[in-house]
């Protein structure tokens, strides 16, 4: 799987991505602005990045530039001009040159180059979101199966919001809107900590972050009991003491998305209660206008 997909390896004659692979093509050119500004902000020592994360925000004394940012930015730059030249157009920069590339989406998708084109975005894109750090939350996203014959078996974290994961051992880029759903009913049977069922249910393609207190609140109301794993322990069933409470996963996610499904009815409901509340004095405002 990797960068490319077996749809890809299949298509009709003068067609070189997938209507899948395509669209992921689309987002990234969509999103080249915005990585524009962070690389900028990163390079004017705006943005101190990684180095403010559990510290006062404030950098230590370093050089007024930071180099590793305007070096991503060059190199986006070189990307983008260059196929938006191949394209039979000269921009000057690397968000003129998205633009141009995905007003063409379809000249460029028929463009023999289109494949090396998603990769190389994909990966200075992941390469500026490193150095910028401008990501969300880090969720969970599956173990990864490892590419071709090698089996891999590393968990996967996904950027908040983002559809495709990279495994931090093996290099693969797996997306993950397909893949997580079959990964959770895998997970389903096991057990985890509060803390680790944050990270296992928050959902990277949804935006959602599970509220590791909904599992005491669910405990509390009765609606959740702990897998004694202390008693299997001492029964000889498992070889290590495990001291933390432990949840089984489906149960909870089964839990979480009925909590999702219950307050969406009641935001709906809300929202209808208000649009009538509302709706006299819009009716008045409109009899005024009338008359007028």
């Amino acid at each position: 799987m990797g960068f490319s997909c077996g749809e890809c390896e299949n298509l009709p004659d003068g067609i070189y991505l997938c209507h899948e692979c395509t669209g992921k093509l689309e987002r990234d050119l969509q999103d080249v602005p915005l990585t524009v500004d962070s690389l900028w902000a990163s390079a004017a020592r705006m943005d101190v990045g990684n180095g403010s994360v559990g510290s006062s925000g404030h950098s230590s004394p370093t050089a007024p530039t930071n180099s590793r940012a305007y070096e991503a930015g060059r190199t986006l730059n070189v990307i983008l001009t260059g196929w938006a030249d191949t394209l039979g157009h000269q921009e000057p920069h690397a968000v003129r040159a998205a633009a141009v590339l995905l007003a063409h989406i379809r000249e460029v998708r028929a463009a023999e180059w289109a494949p090396d084109l998603k990769r190389e975005l994909r990966e200075i894109l992941w390469q500026c979101d490193s150095i910028t750090d401008r990501r969300g939350p880090m969720v969970f996203a599956g173990v990864c199966p490892g590419l071709e014959e090698d089996e891999c078996g590393t968990a996967v974290y996904a950027p908040e919001g983002r559809p495709e994961a990279r495994c931090r051992d093996c290099g693969a880029v797996w997306d993950v809107t397909d893949w997580r759903e079959r990964a959770m009913i895998a997970a389903g049977p096991a057990t985890a900590t509060a803390q680790e069922l944050t990270r296992i249910l928050s959902d990277p393609t949804r935006a959602l972050i599970f509220p590791q207190n909904k599992v005491a609140v669910w405990v509390n109301r009765g609606k959740l009991t702990h897998i004694n794993e202390h008693e299997r322990w001492l029964a000889g069933v498992l070889e290590q003491p495990v001291p933390a409470k432990r949840y089984q996963v489906r149960k909870v996610r089964n839990l979480w998305e009925r909590s999702l499904i219950e307050s969406a009815k009641r935001s709906e409901r809300m929202m209808q209660a208000r649009l009538e509340r509302q709706r006299p004095a819009a009716e008045e405002a409109q009899r005024e206008r009338i008359a007028a």
